[in-house]
């Protein structure tokens, strides 16, 4: 009988140690089940492939999604109104903090989730912030502040034509000097299906546009946009090289007209063979491999932006992501639905069935992350992902009026203008914005 207890206590310990794991892992996600919680997305390559998931999350945990998506422009306008109301009813709506971040946090806008992270009845254990890449999680920090989880990565990359590189010997760029020596080797030569010349580079040239791509050469070049004093620093003599450089390029290399260029203008370009290099986002890579309607599929490489005369890294890195506005009152709810959207799970599904860039860096080591990426795609994002910096946008609170400013000094250098000029121009445009818009 005393060997009989023993035996059973044991049975016990033994059952406890097996199932504690599993315990561990325990999280309510029906806390807040019964909410009714409003969203809003832009129309996006994440919000499509997430949407057909949407009904995951509801049964999950028992709360009623709203979902409401619109075109970029007329959604940025949507949310900008509905905040400045102070009376909105939204829960939760995808944002870009290098785009207004610094503008809705000093409005008082935007809930930090910093302590909603750090809360352990309220943050699942196998959420692991950590997973996501490191410099989006940096992108996603306002002043100080998280203002949510990053959804989705890009990098401005440089992209090629493989089989043109190939066939004039030509050598994949890895600086600035050597992007230069390729454009100028392959600018009029044969690379089009039915042998037509093409162009050395392509690249976004139409006034703001231009700025979020500009901006690898300003730092490659040894640059920034504003400088710990919050002065302009992109009219200083690396500023300045880095704008002649851009204008050089597309006025030397490009298509005519270049300054009239957006990214579906250039990339149509690009895809169309028309076009020996492409300095964009590499999340256009569906644009560039979509059978029906690209020419050069499969011929594509994907590499790291060049890096600069003394060895300064270009690449950017952007991230959409998800906020939370401060007037929410679904405040539980919303941080559910930010957590779940970016869990692991769904990081995986998004990239593996649509080929949306996700920012865990688990997935990048997943083979079924793999799927619908090229190769090196994955290898130049995830490396410029740790290289880069999300300053792709100048840290303003005003950052349309500012890019406008800026790209006017590109504009001008693609047409062969005084870069000094239109970069000092620009640099006091910029300075009497911020000073009119950031009085704290």
């Amino acid at each position: 009988m005393h060997v009989l207890r023993k035996w059973s206590i044991l049975c016990i310990v033994l059952a406890l140690a097996l199932v504690s794991p599993a315990l561990a892992q325990q999280f309510n996600w029906q806390q807040a089940k019964g909410t009714q919680l409003r969203v809003l997305l832009n129309k996006h390559p994440w919000q499509a492939a997430i949407e057909p998931h949407l009904k995951e999350f509801e049964a999950l945990t028992g709360i009623h999604l709203v979902a409401e998506v619109y075109p970029e422009d007329q959604f940025r306008a949507k949310v900008l109104v509905e905040l400045t109301s102070g009376s909105s009813s939204i829960d939760v709506f995808m944002s870009m903090p290098a785009q207004e971040g610094l503008k809705y946090m000093r409005a008082g806008w935007l809930q930090p989730v910093d302590e909603f992270l750090k809360n352990p009845a309220l943050t699942a254990p196998d959420y692991h912030w950590n997973d996501f890449l490191e410099k989006t999680r940096e992108a996603m920090v306002v002043e100080g502040k998280l203002v949510g989880p990053p959804i989705q990565v890009e990098n401005t990359s440089l992209m090629y034509r493989k089989d043109v590189f190939q066939k004039y010997n030509v050598k994949v760029p890895t600086t600035l000097d050597e992007l230069e020596a390729a454009a100028k080797a392959l600018n009029g030569k044969a690379m089009t299906d039915d042998g037509q010349p093409g162009f050395g580079i392509v690249a976004r040239g139409k006034r703001a546009a231009a700025t979020s791509q500009f901006a690898a050469y300003l730092h490659a070049m040894g640059s920034t946009w504003i400088g710990p004093n919050r002065e302009p620093m992109f009219n200083n003599e690396e500023g300045v090289k880095a704008l002649e450089f851009y204008g050089r390029m597309l006025r030397s290399y490009g298509p005519p007209g270049s300054e009239n260029n957006h990214w579906y203008e250039a990339s149509s370009i690009f895809s169309q063979g028309k076009a020996a290099m492409y300095t964009d986002a590499n999340s256009l890579f569906p644009v560039i491999e979509d059978a029906q309607k690209s020419k050069v599929v499969g011929k594509v490489g994907y590499a790291l932006f060049p890096r600069g005369p003394k060895g300064q890294y270009g690449s950017t890195v952007a991230s959409w992501g998800l906020a939370m506005p401060k007037s929410s009152k679904n405040q539980k709810a919303a941080w559910l639905f930010m957590q779940w959207a970016t869990a692991r799970e769904q990081v995986l599904a998004v990239q593996s069935e649509k080929g949306v860039l996700g920012a865990r860096e688990s997935v990048w080591k997943d083979p079924k992350g793999l799927t619908k990426v090229p190769a090196d795609l994955r290898e130049s994002l995830t490396v410029g992902s740790k290289v880069g910096t999300p300053l792709w946008n100048p840290p303003v609170v005003a950052v349309a009026e500012c890019r406008d400013a800026i790209g006017a000094a590109i504009v001008t250098s693609i047409q062969g203008g005084d870069v000094k000029t239109a970069a000092n121009k620009a640099a006091a445009d910029v300075k009497r914005i911020m000073a009119e818009t950031e009085k704290k």
